[in-house]
């Protein structure tokens, strides 16, 4: 076989090693032998055929798996343009937009500041009621009706309230019903005590003390119960006398009760504090114009004494309240006779707000 010219045998040399680094740098191996012409120097065709695999164009975008990437298609074209595969790939992208940093704004400005928190010695408001919830021993469905009564004051919005003819299975309702307020004295009182019960919000008062004097009611001997409760807010007292005086022609026992009464009223006075009285007491001018005449007070509905009797708006029923004349300004005084009132007892659920000028609470 005869010799080949040495510049054919580098030109041979360097067609296999340009072959062998296409093959070793794709990704997938090069098919079948490589077919290659050789011309002598000087001809237009250098190489014809090479028939070698590059590395795939297509990337994996999209959720395509690089295992699953297919070689890139025989083209004429130069290798810098898209196939249309790839443009469809690279449109179905998702592009994040680019962040942009923002101005801040003013400062927003302060609100305007809020009413100052109340301080000892404000004025405060609230809603006080009286209500004789007719014992159980009078008519049948008695916790049944305490229960309704206890609706009845929670949704007056009533915050201290004076109860009468309270019997033991109507006090555990309204102890269970009235949720958010103290009941005194309960039980503390012994049996006869439980007849009467003062109930206030506890959010708005804390109590300070406790006492009772007993009166004659109905031909027994029967403790009159008060409070001395505190407003949370403005640290003002005030008392609150809870009352049932003798009903029907026993007028001896009620004149006799409303002494005892006018006393302890003028007692719990002498403190300086403001004083309510509340209850049923069975009379419907004479206790309260004896009560006013001496000591001062006023009554929710308008009620007061100057030189005589002025028993205020009607209508004038036995069921009262009474607070200190001069500390105590009464307003929307209403006798009420509204569901369930009217069917849960036989009485009027008498209510009134009032504004107190406290008496600061002394260490």
């Amino acid at each position: 076989m005869p010799r080949r010219p040495a510049a054919t045998r580098a030109f041979l040399l360097a067609a296999t090693l340009i072959t062998g680094a296409a093959v070793g740098v794709g990704v997938q191996k090069a098919p079948g032998a490589v077919d290659l012409m050789v011309v002598e120097p000087g001809s237009r065709s250098v190489v014809s055929g090479a028939d070698v695999n590059a590395r795939p164009a297509t990337v994996s975008r999209g959720g395509e798996s690089a295992g699953n990437l297919a070689p890139a298609a025989h083209t004429s074209e130069p290798t810098t343009k898209k196939t249309n595969q790839e443009s469809s790939s690279q449109g179905s992208l998702v592009r994040v937009p680019p962040y942009k940093v923002a101005r801040t704004t003013a400062p927003i400005e302060k609100l305007p500041p809020g009413p100052p928190p109340p301080e000892p010695g404000d004025p405060f408001s609230f809603r006080i009621g009286t209500l004789n919830i007719l014992g159980s021993q009078h008519k049948g469905g008695g916790t049944s009706r305490a229960s309704a009564l206890a609706g009845a004051i929670l949704g007056r919005g009533v915050d201290v309230v004076g109860l009468q003819e309270v019997q033991d299975d109507q006090l555990a309702v309204l102890q269970n019903q009235l949720s958010g307020y103290t009941i005194w004295p309960g039980q503390g009182l012994g049996n006869q005590g439980v007849r009467l019960q003062v109930a206030w919000r506890d959010a708005l008062f804390s109590l300070v003390d406790t006492g009772s004097i007993t009166t004659t009611f109905d031909y027994q001997q029967r403790p009159i119960p008060w409070v001395l409760l505190e407003n949370r807010g403005t640290e003002g007292q005030f008392y609150v006398i809870d009352v049932h005086n003798s009903p029907r022609d026993q007028e001896g026992d009620r004149d006799a009760a409303t002494g005892e009464e006018i006393a302890l009223i003028n007692e719990l006075r002498s403190s300086g504090k403001t004083v309510f009285i509340v209850g049923d007491m069975n009379e419907h001018t004479e206790f309260f114009c004896r009560v006013a005449a001496s000591t001062g007070m006023v009554g929710s509905n308008g009620a007061y004494y100057s030189g005589g009797c002025s028993t205020g708006a009607g209508p004038i029923k036995i069921d009262w309240i009474l607070g200190s004349g001069g500390e105590v300004d009464f307003s929307g005084h209403v006798v009420d006779y509204g569901d369930p009132i009217r069917y849960a007892t036989d009485h009027a659920f008498v209510h009134a707000d009032v504004r107190v000028t406290p008496m600061i609470a002394q260490d």
